[in-house]
């Protein structure tokens, strides 16, 4: 999608000698005002063209000052100035249009323009899809007469795959990098710049609303499968292979591909009983999927049935309408936020490593321990797996075995790369008799071991005798100190936190924990490794409980005081699924174990001169989670917690009869929550969850609201489409906010008061985040 708003400008052109004796072009962008153009003012562009001497300009993308290129505006106002150019040179037969920067074709639209434009109205809006539809439907209309060919070499998504749709050709590296995919709806918007109309007609309806719903990003094999691109070649034979195309397609050897419809596609396609199977089959596979809570899906599929129904003027004048609607949505504006933030996560906060991290050892070959060694085998990393016996060992390497080999089987990972992370990943028991030696090369060591402050500590001794002085120790507890880990050190400066969520390979949060003594090239080395293993990483305070788990704590009690108060644990659950929580808040415990849960809780129990949260975690008689455990009634894992699961085939749980009695032996005695809203049980919940994350950004657990709304949107699964609890109280308002937990204190307690940068924010009438990046 295009972000661009469409300026007609004045341009001026620059000629000199290019390699090998081309003719070199480079356009220079004027800007600003029409005295500065006309006084010679020049900007750096990011465009140039070489022709060779068969009468093909070679036009290479390369946007100042940015790591990817972006379909910005100032991109497509030299664009047109460029293509004009082209249109009227009798010596340019065709183009090839590709990339300067190695491993980066066009990443996207520039969302920082939508964001820019603030609270627009979704008319101003539509005229940037518009803009950028016309950008390309000129390109479309070049094509008969100069053939373009897109040379794609790294991600090419959302308006750069809109601009290679635009082309007569496509040309794919084979390299990892390159990625081809319209992910617009991952933002709440639809592809605006034509997308929503080409990519049926050239993969067929079926792929392209799959693509487009899910935001599905496709490797060059596939992209080729389905006939996204004509060919992949080796990355450094791209432009020569592009060159050649550009060629044969001059000379009419090559006509731009054409699908061949089968009579399923024709049926789903050119006929009207077929197109609304195809689409009331999409649409109910959609709403299962999104519960209605997403506005950005049933848009698209809206503007490709306009299109293959009406043609591409129809489709096109329903996709611009509906991407300025949707670009003025809450929802969109939170799922851009958390890209803002997710984005700004990539930035290291601790600066650059003194030092790269090769070799990691991990201690504990358990669930957690294998996951993290699978994600950075992935990436690149050496791993020293190491458990006490080879029983344990063998449990975690048949784990990585088992999800690579399904990878393997999908044909998202090759032959070579299973092989060559398998062989990254070193095995080693108590029993190996070299496997001192081994972690004595290790660059870090992350130990994934029981959750008791004895064996943490005997982990922290046992390593110092063993790694090199630059070796650093993390680790992955999720709730004891990092500064009493530390305490027993000799080398406290190189012991940092890493709290990973499980299961490691699929959740995208990493919090890194520094206590007082981590030294910052520790603390950037940390962040470093997660951030090349895929994570998603916030720095988070040393406190009970980190920045997720805080959070969790108090929603966690508020759940129990509403079964206690007699609260139906179905009717719960079914308010926060209404509320778009990923599971019910009754369910998270069984999920996560009854006695983890109880762990997390215990542990924020205490003196908040200490750091624990004192009256903020009352609420509820947290000895009933005891009775739990001791009843054996510990979740999911083993059949039976707050829920029975001793029919696997039951699709709704019932509550368990060993629950129901513990329930009805901790029942407030006056108290009523039976016939309390969904509303009312939501607010409740979650406004316990809002009101300590904004305790944690008062008090510098975590280093902004941004950071905090990612947390929580990967970490537990926070509604995306409500942006995290920042921009959550910010879409209600602070002081509406704060007039609930009023109403709620003086019904309930103290544990509902709201916290004073709240009341600062209600009352100076701020919000927590604003509409544009930091």
């Amino acid at each position: 999608a295009s972000s661009a708003r469409w300026i007609e400008v004045g341009s001026s052109l620059q000629f000199g000698q290019g390699p090998a004796g081309m003719m070199r072009l480079r356009l220079a962008r004027p800007v600003g005002s029409l005295a500065s153009r006309v006084t010679g003012q020049r900007f750096a562009s990011s465009l140039s063209m070489d022709v060779n001497a068969s009468g093909i300009a070679v036009v290479k993308i390369d946007c100042p000052n940015a790591k990817q290129n972006t379909m910005s505006k100032e991109l497509l106002e030299e664009f047109e100035v460029l293509s004009n150019k082209i249109q009227a040179d009798p010596k340019v037969r065709a183009v090839v249009l590709m990339s300067s920067k190695p491993g980066s074709f066009v990443a996207g639209a520039d969302i920082k323009q939508i964001a820019a434009l603030g609270d627009a109205p979704a008319e101003v809006l539509a005229q940037a899809s518009g803009m950028g539809q016309a950008a390309l439907d000129k390109l479309a209309e070049m094509q008969s007469s100069k053939p373009w060919v897109a040379a794609i070499d790294g991600p090419c998504l959302g308006g750069g795959l809109e601009i290679a749709l635009a082309c007569s050709h496509r040309v794919a590296s084979s390299s990892p990098k390159t990625i081809l995919g319209l992910p617009e709806v991952m933002l709440g918007l639809l592809p605006g710049a034509g997308g929503t109309q080409r990519l049926p007609k050239l993969v067929g309806a079926q792929t392209a609303i799959q693509m487009m719903l899910t935001g599905e990003q496709v490797r060059p094999a596939k992209a080729k499968k389905i006939g996204l691109v004509d060919s992949v070649v080796d990355p450094n034979a791209l432009e020569r292979s592009a060159i050649a195309t550009a060629v044969e397609a001059a000379d009419g050897k090559i006509k731009p591909r054409k699908r061949k419809l089968g009579w399923m596609d024709w049926f789903l396609e050119k006929t009207p009983i077929g197109r609304k199977v195809l689409f009331d089959q999409a649409g109910k596979a959609m709403q299962k999927q999104t519960k209605g809570k997403y506005p950005a899906p049933p848009a698209i599929l809206e503007c490709a049935k306009a299109g293959l129904e009406g043609g591409h003027a129809v489709g096109s004048k329903l996709e611009r309408e509906l991407f300025g609607k949707l670009a003025a949505t809450p929802e969109s504006a939170a799922l851009r936020g958390i890209f803002f933030g997710a984005t700004a996560a990539k930035k290291n906060p601790f600066g650059e490593p003194t030092r790269k991290v090769e070799t990691i050892g991990i201690l504990g070959a358990g669930l957690m321990g294998a996951g993290i060694a699978e994600v950075s085998i992935a990436k690149g990393l050496r791993v020293l797996l190491k458990d006490k016996d080879q029983v344990g060992l063998s449990r975690g390497e048949g784990m990585i075995a088992k999800s690579l080999g399904a990878k393997l089987k999908k044909k998202r990972l090759t032959t070579y790369e299973h092989d060559s992370q398998i062989s990254r990943c070193i095995g080693l028991t108590d029993e190996t008799a070299s496997w001192k030696k081994h972690f004595a090369q290790a660059d870090m060591v992350i130990e994934a071991v029981f959750e008791e402050m004895s064996v943490k500590h005997k982990v922290v001794r046992e390593m110092e005798a063993i790694i090199q002085p630059h070796c650093i120790i993390a680790s992955n507890t999720s709730t004891l100190p990092i500064g009493e880990i530390a305490s027993v050190a000799q080398r406290p400066e190189n012991i940092v936190g890493m709290h990973y969520f499980s299961p490691v390979p699929k959740m995208p949060l990493l919090e890194v924990i520094t206590h007082d003594k981590t030294a910052p090239h520790v603390a950037a080395a940390a962040v470093e490794v997660g951030i090349q293993q895929g994570k998603t990483v916030i720095a988070v305070k040393d406190v009970p409980g980190f920045y997720v788990n805080r959070c969790l704590g108090p929603f966690l009690v508020e759940a129990m005081a509403l079964q206690q108060q007699g609260a139906d644990p179905l009717k719960i659950n079914q308010a926060l699924l209404d509320f778009g929580m990923p599971v019910g808040g009754v369910t998270l415990c069984d999920e996560v174990g009854i006695d983890v849960s109880r762990h997390v809780v215990h542990n924020l129990v205490g003196d908040p001169q200490k750091g624990y949260l004192g009256v903020r975690m009352e609420g509820a008689d947290l000895r009933m989670l005891d009775k739990f455990v001791e009843a054996g009634l510990l979740g999911r894992k083993t059949g039976k917690g707050f829920f029975d699961y001793s029919d696997p085939k039951a699709k709704e749980k019932p509550i368990h009869k060993d629950a129901l009695a513990i329930l009805k032996d901790f029942r407030h005695p006056d108290k009523d929550a039976s016939r309390l809203s969904s509303e009312a049980m939501v607010d409740r919940m979650m406004l316990r969850f809002v009101v300590e994350a904004i305790h944690c950004l008062q008090s510098g657990v975590i280093r902004n609201a941004r950071d905090g709304d990612v947390a929580a949107v990967m970490g537990i699964g926070f509604p995306p489409f409500r942006g995290g609890p920042f921009m959550y109280t910010d879409r209600l308002g602070a002081d509406v906010v704060v007039q609930k937990l009023r109403a709620l204190q003086k019904e309930h307690g103290t544990h509902f008061e709201p916290p004073e940068l709240l009341l600062k924010h209600a009352k100076d009438g701020t919000k927590f985040i604003s509409s544009s990046p930091e």
